[in-house]
């Protein structure tokens, strides 16, 4: 068995600067479940088959892997998008006229949207219904762990459909999946016949990309805006979890607006960029920070239809 020897410390330059609490909101905020803290502000993950520690330093991150694997630092430019394009689209947020979202960009300034596999996006949200974000964490590692290709010690890389879905009951039982095993042997099995998926869904309309992966057993309108945005890198995707419903009840009265009201609300009044918008308000509302608006623009709140519930005070 390979022992576990890691390479010296690498530095990853940012555009941005970014600090622990940072990292640690962007590693541990619901947007991956492979990421666990050490001592000393380090984090250890899991990319892919790729083993790595990484730690915030000046002008960027200090970056180290595994000694016998291939070098993760060009996917890692990728996935803390290093270049700093998303900048641009945070500034062109709302925030000058949505005094809530500003307070949430400066909250968690250069918060990002990190790049990750749509094949381990799928499977880490498949898993997330009804589940904070520690369970969610235990049932991805245990999956790798049953059934996941090994690198070094007790590290797995995430499993193959083909694997998942040939998975036995009592595979999929131990790994505390509870109802969501059969979405995820389902959703395995569609896609072990479509090897290309990631290429074919990558070239479609988000509108057609949310619809595609509706098809799928187990994603709904929040699984599957949460697979295009974090997986296909779709800024344009607003999921609505129960962090979301909350904090856009509180800050913008829209308290017994529907899921797909608030969807709409958020593509609406953030634009291009909505993702970025939601994760700021999603980090700010767990962490007690958000704010209310008090001058929300009527047309913004305009119901799209009678049904509508009303907007509240």
């Amino acid at each position: 068995m390979p022992s576990l020897v890691w390479t010296e410390w690498r530095h990853l330059p940012l555009a941005e600067e970014i600090s622990p609490k940072l990292l640690q909101e962007q590693l541990d905020g619901g947007q991956s479940f492979r990421w666990q803290g050490l001592p000393d502000d380090i984090w250890r993950g899991v990319l892919g088959s790729c083993l790595i520690e990484v730690r915030a330093a000046r002008g960027g991150l200090d970056w180290r892997g595994w000694e016998k694997q291939v070098d993760a630092g060009r996917m890692l430019r990728s996935y803390f998008d290093a270049e700093g394009k998303q900048a641009l689209a945070v500034d062109q947020l709302p925030w000058r006229s949505d005094k809530v979202l500003a307070s949430a960009i400066k909250n968690f300034s250069g918060l990002r949207i990190l790049r990750h596999d749509p094949h381990e996006t799928l499977i880490g949200f498949l898993c997330s219904s009804n589940k904070r974000i520690i369970q969610i964490k235990l049932m991805v590692a245990t999956l790798a762990r049953t059934m996941g290709e090994h690198i070094v010690d007790d590290y797995y890389a995430m499993p193959t459909w083909a694997r998942l879905a040939r998975a036995t009951d009592a595979e999929l039982k131990a790994c505390a999946l509870g109802y969501r095993a059969a979405f995820i042997r389902g959703t395995a099995q569609r896609l072990e016949a479509r090897p290309h998926w990631v290429d074919e869904m990558q070239k479609l309309s988000t509108t057609e990309l949310l619809v595609e992966l509706q098809k799928l057993p187990g994603v709904g309108p929040k699984v599957a805006s949460c697979v295009a945005l974090f997986g296909f890198g779709r800024l344009e995707s607003f999921p609505v979890d129960t962090w979301v419903v909350q904090a856009l009840a509180s800050a913008y009265q829209l308290k017994r607006w529907k899921p797909e009201q608030l969807a709409e609300f958020g593509k609406t009044h953030f634009g291009a960029s909505a993702g970025l918008a939601q994760q700021y308000l999603f980090a700010s509302a767990r962490a007690g920070l958000l704010s209310v608006a008090t001058d929300v623009k009527p047309r913004t709140l305009k119901r799209k239809s009678k049904k509508s519930p009303k907007r509240r005070g």
